[in-house]
């Protein structure tokens, strides 16, 4: 009986691994294409395409296609992948079929690159005819030119019979209708519900690269346009501009090159040069947040060649080549993998925002809730457990100093500055409860070291009647725990055998230390165990590539689990 039990008690740990690898293998799945070249519909796992470049869902949910390489618009619907628009035969040696100019039965329509999609307000889809210089519609089985010459490319504005694009890639629409085109070589264009073509003239970014465009929709709708210098965001109400630079063409993260919105704040992108999908995540306007970029699925080699490949399975593991058009359908993104020659399915990661002063995550009376407020260069939440959130929450729940679980909420300040740290504690906790308010400051920020004292008091007086604790952590820019030319941030060196002296900034914190002593203020500093952490054996980089403003996933695995150590050691937690 004994041994029964046991088979069984194996058999379902067996099951429960199996189920687990197949939840992990699960994140990222092909839904169309063999991966042949080929122009065949028919079931999906069975169909074939040439360079799918652009995707778009309907309202009905089906998932139109545009197959650059085979001048053809496809539609993937109930596990069928069948053509709705374009023609024309596999020219030799099989990989292309030849462009073309035509209009009419949408059968019989000929297409020259087609890449971006868009569905229209009345269901109707919008073709961005890349190398026709144009842009087509497909409705009720007909295609018709909307805007530009084909064939004749320009950049010129104005009516319908004048208007011409030079090499439009993606379009969206706005709530009223209007069409908004990236129209590369020139830049981001609006094609009127009156008929007109207009250039829209960034006054913050001069580039005229244009891949992307998205609406981000919100109290005031936002177009995103993204380049290979970063994202830029037009306001159409205010006539304003605002842009973002993502990361070197040379990191990991690439350039964003198709769009796709998930929310006000937060969009993800396909990145043909690192091969991977990108995340980006606006800041929060005015005052708190600092913009956010990272690669969510794929590799993240820093030599962008390493990346490319075909795998499924967990978004880490995951490979594309040459990922194009990208679209969210639920709470997946659906991916034209072009030099794969399918259509891939990936699982959003559940994503944790830092909270703003307008957008806070909700506190309870079921946890202890912790923020933990700084320069963006100090801590980059990142998601799920690479947050230094989640490490320092498991250290604290580990601790058993506390009754409730630990819930840590991350507030970037872009200024990064001692004033406006202590805005944002003034500013929001008395409306959302925190059982502990962490200051991660560098000491450089702190401006007058003699009113120190009188600021902190201040904060003590606000927060003890709301029974919320305050702390200090005081963290280091790379040049102060550096040595010879070795900056710890993004080398390491174990040769070293002795610590450097005491940097400028060490001596200054521990003035401003001695301001606040006496006082019922946690501190905790960071210095000695950065200093330990490059003299050791095992230094790895906590800040990767070069050029990063915020730790990787082992950067916030060590500072926020030396964070909540070192405040654990000063007294966290006790009666």
């Amino acid at each position: 009986m004994v041994g029964r039990y046991l088979t069984i008690i194996a058999f379902f740990a067996a099951y429960a691994m199996c189920t687990a690898s197949i939840a992990a293998q699960s994140e990222v799945t092909t839904i169309a294409g063999s991966g042949a070249a080929g122009i065949a519909d028919g079931p999906a796992e069975k169909a074939t395409f040439l360079f799918p470049s652009g995707v778009a869902v309907s309202h009905d949910g089906s998932i139109y296609i545009a197959d650059r390489a085979a001048q053809r618009i496809r539609v993937l619907a109930s596990g069928q992948v069948r053509t709705v628009a374009g023609s024309g035969p596999i020219a030799p040696p099989g990989l292309s079929v030849a462009g073309g100019y035509l209009d009419g039965p949408a059968l019989q329509a000929r297409f020259s690159g087609p890449e971006g999609l868009a569905v229209a307000p009345d269901g109707a889809l919008f073709i961005a005819d890349s190398f026709n210089h144009c842009v087509r519609k497909l409705k009720a089985g007909e295609v018709s030119t909307v805007v530009g010459k084909c064939t004749d490319a320009g950049a010129t504005d104005g009516s319908v019979d004048r208007a011409r694009l030079e090499d439009p890639e993606a379009l969206t629409f706005d709530a009223a209708g209007n069409l908004y085109i990236a129209d590369n070589g020139v830049g981001l264009r609006r094609f009127g519900t009156d008929g007109t073509l207009v250039t829209i003239h960034l006054r913050s970014y001069a580039g005229q690269s244009a891949l992307g465009v998205a609406l981000i929709q919100g109290s005031q709708s936002l177009v995103a346009e993204a380049t290979l210098d970063g994202i830029a965001l037009y306001n159409p109400s205010t006539a304003t501009d605002q842009f973002f630079s993502v990361y070197p063409l040379w990191s990991p993260w690439g350039a964003p090159n198709q769009l796709a919105v998930l929310d006000a704040r937060q969009m993800v992108f396909s990145n043909v040069i690192a091969y991977n999908i990108g995340y980006f995540r606006l800041p929060e306007v005015p005052l708190l947040g600092q913009p956010y970029a990272g690669a969510i699925a794929g590799g993240a080699s820093e030599q962008p060649f390493q990346n490319a490949g075909y795998v499924n399975g967990s978004l880490s593991d995951a490979r594309f080549y040459d990922p194009m058009g990208i679209a969210v359908l639920g709470n997946t993104i659906v991916l034209a993998d072009g030099g794969n020659r399918r259509i891939r399915q990936i699982v959003l990661p559940g994503v944790r925002v830092p909270e703003t002063v307008t957008d806070l995550n909700p506190t309870d009376a079921n946890h202890y809730h912790v923020a933990l407020v700084g320069g963006p260069w100090s801590f980059v939440d990142t998601t799920g457990a690479d947050s230094i959130c989640a490490h320092m929450e498991a250290v604290l729940d580990r601790s058993r100093r506390f009754l409730k679980p630990v819930r840590c909420h991350a507030v970037p300040i872009a200024s990064g500055s001692e004033a406006d740290m202590e805005e944002y504690v003034k500013t929001v906790l008395p409306h959302r409860h925190m059982d502990l308010a962490i200051l991660a400051l560098e000491p450089d920020a702190v401006a007058d070291i003699a009113a120190f004292r009188a600021r902190v008091s201040d904060l003590l007086d606000m927060l003890t009647p709301l029974h919320t604790r305050l702390a200090l952590i005081w963290v280091y820019p790379s040049r102060d725990v550096s040595f010879a030319d070795t900056d710890w941030l993004l080398h390491g060196d174990a040769s070293i055998s002795s610590p450097a002296p005491p940097a400028l900034s060490y001596e200054r914190t521990r003035q401003i230390e001695s301001e606040v002593r006496g006082t019922p203020v946690l501190q905790y500093d960071s210095y000695t165990d950065l200093v330990n952490f490059e003299l050791s054996s095992n230094a790895i980089p906590l800040f990767t590539p070069p050029g990063e403003t915020g730790p990787n996933p082992r950067g916030n695995a060590f500072l926020g689990e030396h964070f909540a150590q070192g405040l654990l050691d000063a007294g966290l937690g006790r009666p």
